[in-house]
């Protein structure tokens, strides 16, 4: 398999890495009926795509997929396309929108990535008087964290679409484990950080080779042991050849018994590389 070392997450890890994402996740067939979706997604549409007619409600009308549907007929993939997605409860959410298409015809099926419009990140700087619990980011992912999954959530039986969402992500996803090794990454992740020709310099190699910011990593690394999500977070990873890579992190962990079994991070080229990094220092460490 091009693009990584170890083959591909187990169904229980995939299925719990799309299932619970922070970010909204969906695969369509080429006209956009809904395949799979997790319930991020459920909770930006206001609803089930099964109880919206099986599709992905853009500005309330089929015209808003239709517009998407043709962007990705004439380029495959886009990349941060601003949508209002909107159910006929009037339930509305801005959302930044990643999609790849693949395959031709009645074959082919798109994979979408959706992250919410947010004002705020997690977690906040230790030295700033705002309160993350009040915040947007914190709302948005208590809101996942309590949604039910959708009855066409990742599952057993949606193996092989969960496998080649995973390979063809329009972002890109790691999984870190317990000793802070990258467990797993996708084509995406590889080449986001440019080792697509020597993977096995990134993958199964600890996650502190990608990250500029070395304190603001080991905060992260305690966090995600105590499961404390990372959303809307802005930071610069490192590539292979040394250069600065702004990203945009959201990152959760499956955690069990205070240790993380493994992380579902999915991160985003900045669309602003220019804004200032995010910054954090749980430990008192300068960034």
């Amino acid at each position: 398999m091009t693009g990584t070392t170890n083959g591909f997450p187990t169904n229980a890890q995939l299925i719990d890495v799309i299932g619970d994402s922070s970010v909204g996740i969906a695969v369509t067939d080429g006209a956009g009926a809904v395949v799979l979706h997790n319930k991020a997604l459920s909770v930006l549409m206001g609803g089930e795509a099964s109880h919206l007619g099986g599709r992905i409600a853009v500005d309330g009308a089929e015209d808003g997929l239709a517009h998407l549907l043709g962007l990705l007929a004439e380029q495959d993939r886009i990349e941060h396309v601003k949508v209002t997605l909107r159910n006929t409860g009037g339930h509305a959410r801005t959302a930044y929108v990643n999609a790849v298409r693949v395959g031709e015809g009645d074959g082919a099926r798109i994979h979408w990535v959706s992250r919410p419009e947010l004002g705020k990140r997690l977690p906040v700087s230790s030295t700033s008087a705002e309160d993350q619990n009040a915040s947007d980011a914190a709302a948005w992912i208590r809101s996942v964290d309590e949604a039910a999954h959708p009855s066409l959530a990742p599952s057993e039986d949606k193996v092989d679409v969960m496998r080649e969402f995973y390979q063809v992500a329009p972002v890109a996803i790691h999984l870190i484990g317990v000793n802070g090794g990258v467990m797993h990454a996708n084509p995406a992740d590889i080449a986001l950080v440019e080792y697509t020709e020597t993977p096995g310099e990134y993958v199964g190699q600890h996650i502190r080779r990608i990250y500029e910011d070395q304190g603001l990593l080991d905060d992260f690394l305690a966090r995600w042991d105590e499961d404390s999500p990372i959303i809307n977070f802005r930071a610069n990873f490192v590539t292979k050849d040394g250069a600065p890579r702004p990203v945009l992190i959201f990152s959760t962990a499956q955690a069990a018994g205070g240790s993380v079994n493994n992380t579902r991070c999915f991160v985003f080229n900045d669309p602003e590389p220019g804004r200032d990094r995010d910054t954090v220092s749980a430990f008192g460490w300068p960034a």
